[in-house]
Formats: structure tokens, C-alpha cells, sequence
């Protein structure tokens, strides 16, 4: 028997009995999975988001080690099982756990420090240093300087002066204190100050670009930087150049000032720097769920603001739960002051963000985070008018937290959006976007090609064509939703560079999904005659993939036609109309993977050259 393997199984017993268990029963899950079906590819593949991993598998010390001792490996937000990995090791795994399941004692280890409470303490204390980096005078000179300080003073001023015409300030009680209208000027500077930043200064980076052709390149591997001041390097290759570009991930602002891009963990450390340059009281703060953003203390409201660079958004703490659909855990707030739990200001289910608290016991985080804030607030240059202004704030910030079911504080009215940050996929495959739906309301004008309109479009380079009859591009459009005219449940492409596949799927919430092209005469001098489609799909589970065309007639008259076989349809009952839709609906499947199931358009990433889709349009002139 594997020595590493029953080490990792060995070490799920340092859990707790409830995580432990859960561990235990969702790894022997897995195995059975791949081993009853090796080659659907399906039961090979993990999502980091996905509830099993982030609720059984991620709180148990040595769950995923297990999973990588059998030779699954990490790709971007999914963990997977190469198809040329070998099954002993997995038959070795799930026989261990059944042992285990069966004969070991089960023993309470609550009092046990694990592996997961350690890596999150250290994340504690980790964050708890770094934004000291904040407070340096020289970097706060450095980033200050990067701010264009009097175009954003002159837009916050005329701002002001809007809202004063607005409600007619100038003769209210509430001017009469130049304190008052300062606070509340400074809370619109941070408004410019956000907009600026998110639109003018910050960059946000899905894949990097190939240094040569500068086409987005693909994910590859993450390796370690020997730079303090850099988390990892993750590496990236160029399809068509064969170069691999590295994206350093900087924990340090500095270095981010000059670079000016990154994601989510980037954006919110520069910006909090910016802020505290700025003279606001600023801080840092980290969802263990893997998100970041700023809060900001407005002395005007006498609270701690959200404030989210990635989103342009101010003052939403519920948009995370409500609008992205996160399952909220820990969410901690970092400061030149304390270290405090804000989770309780983001959620309004906390007895299930309770349940999903399972990394450490509730005493020993408090414990930490009050041992930390007491070491921070009794250094050697930390006043104690400063302290006792922090512990009177702190007073206010709790009792803010305090929820009261059916109150007057609950705004279940407000709509919270998805995520807006980030590429479509990017978001969809991290579950923190709603429902998508769409519309470009773009419509192919058919007319102007001649007789014969033909429109083509290949997944692999995400690229639409429209040709003559001898192969003659006329005209290209980049990107698959630049040519479509609505879209509905979230339909993304996904590619799958370990199958070395791409298609289009619809989003993990979504029930189905469907995308419509619209083709239109917009002159009375040529009709329609035939269409023909021909075009890719693959389906699994009992899920389908189905067609249909709307065909619109200048007396307003509809017809809605079937197509029974999307390979190789033709149909001459579009004739005489002057505009169609073509329409796909995605539907079916089973289980959690449901979604995955309906794949429109489905093709390898080699097959560069053909066409996923045709759809060809015969017309006829009036006066002929």
C-alpha cells in the first residue's frame, strides 16, 4: 500500500467527527464515480466552488491531499483527474476509506489545532501585517501622486453643487455647519475617487496577452516567486505563438502602482493604499470565500462604508449574498487599528453562514482576532486618544451589525446584481453571477451580400464569418455574443484544455438556456426563398440541444418552424419573409453537473479550420 496515501488518509482523522466524516464520505463518493464510469470525463472533474469541495472537502485537513495523491491536479478553479492517470492509486484510496469508515474508532478531536485552522490563522496574522504597507509615508507619497487630485476635487465640487441646487441647501438648517458639508463633500470625492480608479487607472486581467501577437493566452501552471513581495507566478501560453507569459500575483501595492491591472486581490490593495494616502480611514477586507474590497469609515454616516473597486460599487454589503449568490463563511476586516469579524454586515442568513463555519471553533478566532488587535493597539507608538476613539467606533460597528428579522433595516427590495468584474466564463464558472441574460439586439442586415448570404461561425477562434460561395471572407466579427441578438440563462463558452474541447453551455443556476440570431431585409426590394443550417452539438444525461426558426412576414404574420436534424436542415418555408430568428434552447440533464450536460457546438481545439455553425440564406429580388 501507497506509504504518502495512507498518510493523507490517516491525517483526515485530526478532524473533528462531523468534518471528518464528511470528508470521508464525500471522497469515497468520487472514487466510486470515476471508477464505475473512467471515462466520462464528467465524474473526473472538481470545481473549486462547488459545494461538495467547499463544504466537506476543503475544511478537512488532508481531504484534497488525499485527491492529489491520486493524481488529481489543480487547473484555474477546477481540480481534475488526467485521463491518462492510472485508477490503482484511486482503488487504493477508496479501499482505505472504507476500512477506515468501518473499523477506526471514532474520536473527538475538537480540541486539536488542524491543518485548515492553522493555514487560516496564518492568514490572519498574515494580512494582519501587510497592511502596515498602507501606513508607510513614502509609498502613500508614491501612490498620492499617481491621484489627479484637482480634476477630482473640481467634479466633486460641481457635484456638490447639484445636489445643493438639487435640494435647495443653500437656505436648509444643514449648511449652516461648514463641518457637516465638508464630511459630506469628502464621501463624494471617494465617489469620483472610485469611478476614476475602476474606469481610468486599474486594468483588470483575465489572461494575459502574448507579448509578440497579443492574443489572450491560456492558462498553464503556477509556480513559486522567490519575491517576498509576490504570492505566485501564474504561467500562461500563447496558442499561436508558443510563449509562455508570466502575470506575477503582488501582495505588496508598490510594484501594483506602476503595473496598474490585476484581479480582485490587486484592485483592493491598491485601493485601500490610494485611500489611506488620501487621509480616509481605510481598511482591508478579505472573504474567505475568495473575494476582496475596501471599507471606509464616513465620519458623516458614523459608519464603516462597503466600497468595492472591481464594481464601482458603494455602499451594497448584501450584493455579495444577495447578487453574486455566495455562500458567505468568514469575511475579516484589516486596519492600521484592529482586526475585526464583519461577516454579520453581509449576510442576513446567519444561521447558515454558521453551518458553513467550520474551519475553527468561534472562541479561537475571537481569541486571535482579540489578541491582535490588543498587540496592535498597545505598540509603542500607538496613542491612547487614538485607542480610545477606535473602542468608541467599535461600540457603534457592532451594534450596526446587529440584525433584527422583519425590522425596518431590511431592504429586500433593493436589487443586487451579479458580478460585473471579470470575463463572463470567469465569473459564471466562480457561481457569482445571476441568471445572465443578454441582449445585443444585433441583426445581420442579408441584403447587402447579393442573392446568397452565408454566415459562419467556428468556436475555436470565437470568430464569425460571412463568405461568398467561393469561400471569400467578407466580412468578421470576434466574439460569439458581438453576433447574436439575445441570450438567456447565462450561456457562456467554456473551453476544457485538458480534453482540448470548447463549446457553449449555460450557466450552473440555470434550468435552460438559449441564444437567438436575427437575420432582417430591411428593404422591400429581395424576399427570402430557403435556409439551410448546419451545425455542431453534443449532448449527455438525457440533455438536449434544440432548434427552432421564426420566420416574419411583412403582414406581421409568423411561422414557427421545427428543425428535427441541426446537421443538415433545409427548409423553403421562410419564403417571402423579411426577417428570421434562429433560436437554440439548452435543457435537461441530471445531477449537479445538469448544466454541463446540453453542449452546442462542441469541438476539439485542433479542429481550428471548420465551421461549428453555417447558416446559409438564399434571397430573391422582386422586379426579377
Amino acid at each position: 500500500m501507497d506509504e504518502s496515501l495512507e498518510r493523507c488518509v490517516k491525517s483526515l482523522e485530526e478532524n473533528t467527527e462531523d468534518v471528518r466524516d464528511e470528508a470521508r464520505r464525500a471522497l469515497l463518493s468520487i472514487c466510486r464515480n470515476v471508477l464505475r464510469s473512467p471515462n466520462n470525463y464528467r465524474s473526473r472533474e472538481l470545481r473549486l466552488d462547488d459545494e461538495v469541495v467547499v463544504e466537506k472537502l476543503l475544511p478537512a485537513m488532508g481531504a484534497l491531499e488525499c485527491l492529489f495523491d491520486v493524481g488529481y491536479v489543480e487547473d484555474g478553479e477546477r481540480i481534475f483527474l488526467p485521463r491518462n492517470a492510472s485508477l490503482l492509486k484511486l482503488q487504493s484510496l477508496s479501499r482505505l476509506l472504507c476500512t477506515a469508515t468501518e473499523s477506526s474508532p471514532i474520536t473527538d478531536d475538537v480540541n486539536k489545532s488542524s491543518t485548515a485552522q492553522k493555514t487560516f490563522f496564518d492568514r490572519i496574522v498574515g494580512h494582519f501585517r501587510d497592511v502596515l504597507y498602507y501606513e508607510d509615508p513614502n509609498l502613500q507619497k508614491k501612490a498620492k501622486r499617481v491621484v489627479p487630485v484637482v480634476q477630482l476635487e473640481i467634479a466633486t465640487m460641481t457635484k456638490m453643487r447639484d445636489l445643493q441646487k438639487s435640494f435647495k441647501l443653500e437656505n436648509a438648517e444643514a449648511t449652516s455647519s461648514q463641518f457637516e458639508a465638508e464630511l459630506i463633500a469628502k464621501d463624494l470625492f471617494l465617489l469620483e475617487l472610485l469611478r476614476w480608479f475602476k474606469y481610468e487607472f486599474f486594468k483588470w486581467v483575465n489572461n494575459p496577452k502574448c507579448s509578440t501577437c497579443f492574443t489572450e493566452c491560456t492558462y498553464e501552471n503556477v509556480i513559486h516567486s522567490v519575491n517576498p513581495h509576490c504570492s505566485r507566478i501564474e504561467l500562461y501560453r500563447c496558442q499561436k505563438c508558443n510563449i509562455v507569459v508570466e502575470f506575477p500575483r503582488y501582495t505588496h501595492p508598490e510594484p501594483l502602482l506602476i503595473l496598474r491591472r490585476g484581479r480582485c486581490g490587486e484592485w483592493a490593495n491598491v485601493f485601500t493604499l490610494l485611500c489611506r494616502s488620501l487621509g480616509y480611514d481605510a481598511r482591508f477586507i478579505c472573504d474567505e470565500t475568495d473575494h476582496v474590497w475596501t471599507e471606509i469609515w464616513s465620519a458623516s454616516n458614523k459608519r464603516w462604508i462597503h466600497v468595492d473597486p472591481c464594481e464601482n460599487i458603494i455602499d451594497k454589503p448584501l450584493m455579495y449574498e444577495k447578487g453574486w449568490q455566495k455562500k458567505l463563511t468568514y469575511i475579516i476586516a484589516y486596519s492600521r487599528d484592529e482586526v475585526q469579524d464583519v461577516t454579520w454586515r453581509y449576510t442576513r442568513d446567519q444561521k447558515a453562514v454558521m453551518k458553513r463555519r467550520k474551519t475553527c471553533a468561534e472562541q479561537s478566532l475571537i481569541h486571535l482576532i482579540q489578541s491582535l488587535t490588543y498587540q496592535r493597539q498597545n505598540s509603542a507608538n500607538y496613542s491612547s486618544a487614538r485607542r480610545e476613539y477606535v473602542v468608541k467606533r467599535k461600540l457603534l460597528e457592532l451594534a450596526g451589525m446587529l440584525y433584527i428579522s422583519n425590522s425596518q433595516k431590511d431592504s429586500d427590495e433593493e436589487v443586487y446584481e451579479g458580478r460585473t468584474s471579470g470575463s463572463l466564463m470567469w465569473r459564471l464558472a466562480r457561481g457569482e453571477i445571476m441568471q445572465a441574460d443578454t441582449e445585443k439586439s444585433y441583426i445581420w442586415d442579408i441584403s447587402k451580400y447579393g442573392e446568397t448570404f452565408e454566415l459562419r461561425y467556428n468556436i475555436v477562434k470565437d470568430l464569425y464569418y460571412v463568405v461568398r460561395n467561393n469561400g471569400t471572407i467578407l466580412e468578421e466579427k470576434s466574439g460569439w455574443l458581438e453576433g447574436m441578438n439575445t441570450m438567456e440563462g447565462g450561456v457562456f463558452r467554456k473551453v476544457e484544455n485538458d480534453w482540448k474541447m470548447v463549446y457553449l453551455t449555460r450557466s450552473q443556476q440555470a434550468k435552460h438556456g438559449s441564444v437567438k440570431w436575427t437575420f432582417e431585409i430591411p428593404n422591400s426590394k429581395s424576399c427570402l426563398e430557403t435556409l439551410t443550417l448546419k451545425a455542431k452539438s453534443k449532448v449527455f444525461q438525457n440533455a438536449m440541444v434544440s432548434w427552432e426558426i421564426e420566420a416574419i412576414f411583412d403582414n406581421d404574420r409568423a411561422v414557427t418552424i421545427s428543425v428535427p436534424n441541426c446537421s443538415n436542415f433545409h427548409t423553403e418555408e421562410v419564403r417571402k419573409a423579411v426577417r428570421i430568428n434562429v433560436i437554440v434552447t439548452l435543457s435537461g440533464g441530471q445531477g449537479q453537473e445538469a448544466w454541463q450536460h446540453a453542449q452546442l457546438f462542441r469541438q476539439s481545439l485542433d479542429n481550428t479550420e471548420e465551421p461549428s455553425m453555417i447558416i446559409n440564406i438564399q434571397l430573391k429580388n422582386h422586379s426579377v
